[in-house]
C-alpha cells in the first residue's frame, strides 16, 4: 500500500463511521475493518512497506487490575508515569521518520488512566500523527470515573477508547453512555470465557532457539513498543527489566534488542529490525504456551516461567 492509498484508507474510514450505527460501532467492527490494513511485516515483504503499520507506547508502567501472568510485568512494575516531553520529542522524531503515516498507535500501560495528564498525550499523538487510527486501552475501571473533559478530548483528537477483555464487573452502562453521548468509537469486548491464554513462558536460563521463538511468538512484529526513544519488538523485552528486578534475575538485553529512533537514519530500518528475531528471543519459550484461569498477581515467579 502505498502512501497516498494509505492516507485515503484512513479519511474513508473515518468518514464511513459517521454513517454506521452506534451499537455496531462499538462492537468489533471497527477493530476488524483496521485488522485488513495490517499485513504482517516480514523478511519477503519488508522492502515494499511504506509506513510503520502500529506500536504501543506505556503511559504507566503500574496497573490497578494487576494480571496474572502479564506480559507488560505490571504486578512488579514500578509506579512509573511517562513523561509528557519524552513523548513529544519521541512523537517528532518518528513522524520525521514516517513522514506521520503511522497506521495505528495505542496508548497504554499498565493502566493509561492512572496518568494525571492522560489527555495531553491525546493532543501530541494526533497533532504528529493526524492520519493515524489511536486508541487509548483501559481495564475500564477508570472510565466512568472520568471527567466531561476526557471525552471531549477523545472526540476532538478522534481517540478511541479500547477495553481490554479482563472477566471483570465494571459500570458498562455508564462507560457507554459518555462514548455515545461525546461521540468516541467505544470498542468494548466482553470476555465470557475464564481461561486466560498466557503469551509465553520464560526460560530464564536462554536456552531457546532465537528465530524459532520469534517465528511461533504472537507478540512480535505485532506488539511493537515504544519506551524512551528506543522500539521494541514486543513488550517481553521491553520491560524485563521488572521482571528481572523484583525476582533479582537477570535476563540480559543488548543494544541488539531494541533499536534507538536517534540514530537510525530513515523507517526502513526500522522495517529491517522488526521484521527478524532477536538475541533476547531466547529466552521466550513460546512453544510452552498455556491457558490458565484469569487472577489477580500473586507476585509469584512461577506465574512468568
Amino acid at each position: 500500500m502505498n502512501a497516498n492509498m494509505y492516507v485515503f484508507m484512513m479519511r474513508f474510514f473515518r468518514f464511513i463511521r459517521k454513517f454506521v450505527p452506534y451499537g455496531i460501532r462499538k462492537s468489533n467492527f471497527i477493530q476488524k475493518s483496521w485488522s485488513l490494513l495490517r499485513p504482517k511485516l516480514s523478511e519477503t515483504n519488508k522492502d515494499k512497506q511504506t509506513h510503520l503499520r502500529y506500536f504501543e507506547v506505556h503511559l504507566t508502567d503500574h496497573c490497578n487490575l494487576n494480571c496474572k501472568a502479564c506480559s507488560h510485568f505490571c504486578p512488579v512494575a514500578d509506579d512509573n508515569f511517562l513523561d509528557v516531553e519524552s513523548f513529544r520529542r519521541d512523537c517528532i522524531r518518528l513522524a520525521e521518520l514516517t513522514n506521520g503515516n503511522i497506521l495505528v498507535i495505542r496508548l497504554m500501560g499498565g493502566e493509561p488512566l492512572l496518568h494525571p495528564q492522560v489527555t495531553v498525550f491525546f493532543d501530541i499523538a494526533r497533532k504528529y500523527f493526524p492520519h493515524t487510527k489511536i486508541a487509548v486501552v483501559s481495564n475500564g475501571i477508570l472510565l466512568p470515573k472520568q471527567p466531561d473533559t476526557f471525552w471531549q478530548s477523545c472526540k476532538k483528537n478522534r481517540i478511541e477508547v479500547h477495553i481490554s477483555n479482563y472477566p471483570i464487573k465494571i459500570d458498562r452502562e455508564t462507560i457507554t453512555q459518555k462514548a455515545a453521548t461525546f461521540d468516541v468509537v467505544l470498542v468494548d469486548i466482553e470476555n465470557t470465557n475464564k481461561e486466560w491464554k498466557k503469551y509465553f513462558v520464560l526460560d530464564i536460563h536462554g536456552q531457546g532457539d532465537c528465530q524459532k521463538s520469534f517465528d511461533n511468538c504472537a507478540q512480535a512484529n505485532n506488539c511493537t513498543n515504544l519506551r524512551e526513544g528506543k522500539i521494541y519488538v514486543c513488550p517481553t523485552v521491553a520491560y524485563i527489566s521488572f521482571f528481572n528486578k523484583y525476582f533479582e534475575q537477570n535476563l540480559e538485553t543488548t543494544e541488539q534488542d531494541y533499536l534507538d529512533i536517534y540514530k537510525v537514519k530513515n523507517q526502513q530500518e526500522i522495517f529491517d529490525f522488526l521484521c527478524k528475531p532477536m538475541p533476547f528471543c531466547r529466552y521466550c519459550n513460546v512453544e510452552n504456551q498455556e491457558s490458565l484461569e484469569w487472577g489477580v498477581s500473586k507476585r509469584e515467579i512461577s506465574e512468568w516461567t
